[in-house]
C-alpha cells in the first residue's frame, strides 16, 4: 500500500505540478506570480492525476488483511512516563498560559491569539498529520482530572466522576457541534483574537469540560464530546506514529466491545490506560486509516465539517465570495445593519458550505452502499458513511498543510519575540522561504492527499464490496475529483488577489 500511494502520489503530484512551473500566494506570504497555462488546464491536469491513481489502484491494490502489522515498539515504562510527564507540563503550561495571557496582557496584543489560534488550532492537527497525534498526552483536561483523580483516591474514594451514562444515542453529535462553533469562531467571532475574548472562550470551554467528565466520566467525555481529543484522534491516523493499548483490562473500559488488537489510536482506550500500557507504532502513512471499524453518521458530519471549515477559510478570500457576499450585504444593510449583515452572510456561507459537503458526502455514501454485493449483509448507511468518511482525512490533512503550513512557521518564529515583548506587532517576514517550495508543497500535499484518498478508499471497497469493488468506489472517486479541482482553484485565487498573509493578518480577519 505504502508504495502505491507514494508511487502514484509521485506520478500524479510531477503531472499537476509541470503544469505550474510559477507558483502563486502562500498563505503566510503576499508574493504573487501567474500561471504559464490556462486556470482551466491547470485544474484539469490535477483531476486527471487523481483519476488517473483510482485506475492504478483498480489494478495494484489487493484487499487488506483481517489485521494489519506494523513495526511495533514497546516504550519501556519509565521512559513512557517521563516523556508523558514531559508532555503533560507542556500542555498544561501552554493552555493555561493563553488563558493568563488573555486576562493579563494589553488588549493590542496578539500573544494569546498565537499561543492559542496559530499554535494549537492551527499547529496541532498539521503536526497530527505529519508526525502523529501529541494530544492524549499534552490534553491540560487530561492532566488536570488525573491530578483530581489522584487527591480523590487518597481520600479513600474510588472514583471522581459521579458515573451518570453517557447517551449513546448522541454519538459524537456534541463533538460536532463544539467543532462548529470554533470553526465559527475563528473565521467569524467577532473581537476572536482579542485576548480578554480568548481568555473567556477558553476557561469556559474548560469549565466545560472538566464538569463533563466529572458528570459522565473520563473516558465516554473524551471519546465522544472533547473536539480535540476527537478531531485529532481522527486527523492522527494520518500520521505514522500511533499508540497501541494492547491490555484487555483497559480496552473493556470503554464498553463498546473492543478488540485490544485494534485499539490503535482510539480515545476511549488511550485515556483509560496508563502511560506504561501503551506501545508506540511505527508505521507507513495513512496506514493507520486502514483500521478504522466503528463510525457513524456523527463522524462524517464531523470530518466532512473539519474539511468544510478550511475550505471556506480560503474560499471567503476569494473573488467568487465577493460577488456573493456583495449584493447579500447591500440587501441587508439597511434592514439588520452593518454588522450583523457580515456575521449573518458568512454564517450562511459557513454552513452552507458544510451542507453542501455533507449532502455531497452522504450521495456518493448511499450510491457506494447500493453498489455493494445485494448477496452479502450490508452495513446500515451510517456505518457506510462513518467507514467511508475516514477516506476523506488525507484530503483534509493535505489542504491543513497546504493552506495553513507557512503560518505555522511564521507563529512560531513571531512567538518567542512575543513572549519577551507581547506588544510586537510585526510578525517575521518569511522571505527566506522560496515562494516556489511553498506553491510547490501545497500543490504537492493537496494532490497526494486526494490520492492516498482514492487508494485507502478502494481498499475499503475491496473488504466490503469484494466482488464489484471498482464500481463501489467510483461515486467516492468522482466527489475526490471535484474536491481536487475545487481546493487548488482556491489556492490558485491569488493569482488575481494579492494577500494579506502571515499571522497577523490570519488574526485580524
Amino acid at each position: 500500500m505504502r508504495r502505491l500511494i507514494f508511487g502514484t502520489a509521485i506520478t500524479g503530484a510531477w503531472f499537476a505540478l509541470a503544469l505550474t512551473p510559477d507558483p502563486v500566494a502562500a498563505h503566510a506570504l503576499g508574493q504573487v506570480f501567474t500561471l504559464p497555462v490556462p486556470l482551466t488546464l491547470y485544474l484539469g491536469a490535477a483531476g486527471a492525476a487523481v483519476a488517473a491513481s483510482f485506475v492504478v489502484a483498480v489494478v495494484i491494490v489487493r484487499p487488506p488483511g483481517p489485521q494489519p502489522r506494523y513495526r511495533v515498539r514497546p516504550v519501556v515504562a519509565r521512559t513512557a512516563r517521563r516523556t508523558s510527564l514531559v508532555f503533560q507540563v507542556v500542555g498544561l503550561v501552554w493552555w493555561l498560559g493563553a488563558i493568563v495571557a488573555g486576562f493579563s496582557v494589553d488588549p493590542i496584543s496578539a500573544l494569546p491569539a498565537v499561543l492559542f489560534w496559530v499554535g494549537i488550532w492551527v499547529g496541532l492537527p498539521i503536526i497530527a498529520v505529519l508526525i502523529g497525534n501529541p494530544w492524549p498526552s499534552l490534553s491540560p483536561f487530561r492532566t488536570l482530572f488525573g491530578l483530581a483523580e489522584r487527591l480523590v483516591r487518597l481520600t479513600g474514594f474510588d472514583r471522581l466522576d459521579l458515573g451518570a451514562s453517557y447517551p449513546g444515542v448522541l454519538g459524537r453529535w456534541p463533538a460536532v457541534a463544539l467543532l462548529g462553533a470554533a470553526i465559527w469562531a475563528e473565521l467569524i467571532l467577532p473581537d476572536r483574537t482579542t485576548p480578554s475574548t480568548i481568555g473567556w472562550v477558553l476557561s469556559g470551554y474548560t469549565v466545560i469540560t472538566l464538569v463533563g467528565m466529572l458528570v459522565f466520566g473520563k473516558v465516554a467525555w473524551l471519546r465522544n464530546v472533547e473536539v480535540f481529543e476527537v478531531l485529532l484522534g481522527w486527523f492522527g491516523r494520518v500520521g505514522p506514529i500511533g499508540r497501541r493499548v494492547l491490555d484487555p483490562a483497559v480496552c473493556t473500559d470503554c464498553g463498546d466491545e473492543c478488540d485490544p488488537e485494534r485499539c490503535v489510536d482510539c480515545p476511549e482506550c488511550s485515556a483509560a490506560a496508563e502511560p506504561g500500557q501503551r506501545r508506540v507504532e511505527l508505521r507507513p502513512w495513512f496506514s493507520g486509516l486502514t483500521e478504522v471499524r466503528r463510525a457513524g453518521w456523527s463522524d462524517a458530519a464531523l470530518i466532512t465539517l473539519a474539511l468544510a471549515g478550511v475550505s471556506f477559510d480560503g474560499f471567503s478570500e476569494t473573488g467568487a465570495w465577493g460577488a456573493v457576499m456583495s449584493p447579500s450585504l447591500d440587501f441587508l444593510f439597511p434592514i439588520i445593519g452593518a454588522g450583523s449583515a457580515v456575521l449573518l452572510v458568512l454564517s450562511v456561507g459557513l454552513a452552507g458550505m458544510w451542507l453542501t459537503f455533507l449532502a455531497a458526502f452522504s450521495l456518493a455514501a448511499r450510491l457506494t452502499r447500493a453498489m455493494h454485493d445485494p448477496d452479502r449483509q450490508v452495513a446500515p448507511l451510517g456505518a457506510t458513511a462513518g467507514a467511508y468518511a475516514a477516506t476523506l482525512l488525507p484530503i483534509a490533512g493535505g489542504y491543513l498543510v497546504a493552506h495553513y503550513l507557512t503560518l505555522l512557521i511564521q507563529g512560531i518564529a513571531w512567538l518567542p519575540s512575543l513572549l519577551v515583548d507581547p506588544l510586537i506587532t510585526v510578525a517575521p517576514p518569511l522571505d527566506w522561504i522560496p515562494i516556489s517550495v511553498v506553491w510547490y508543497l501545497s500543490v504537492g500535499a493537496i494532490v497526494v492527499g486526494h490520492i492516498a484518498a482514492v487508494v485507502l478508499a478502494h481498499r475499503l471497497a475491496l473488504r466490503e464490496a469484494p466482488r464489484r469493488p471498482a464500481l463501489a468506489g467510483l461515486p467516492l472517486v468522482i466527489l475526490m475529483v471535484a474536491y481536487t479541482v475545487f481546493s487548488l482553484w482556491i489556492i490558485a485565487q491569488p493569482i488575481t488577489i494579492e494577500p494579506t498573509g502571515g499571522p497577523a493578518a490570519f488574526l485580524a480577519r
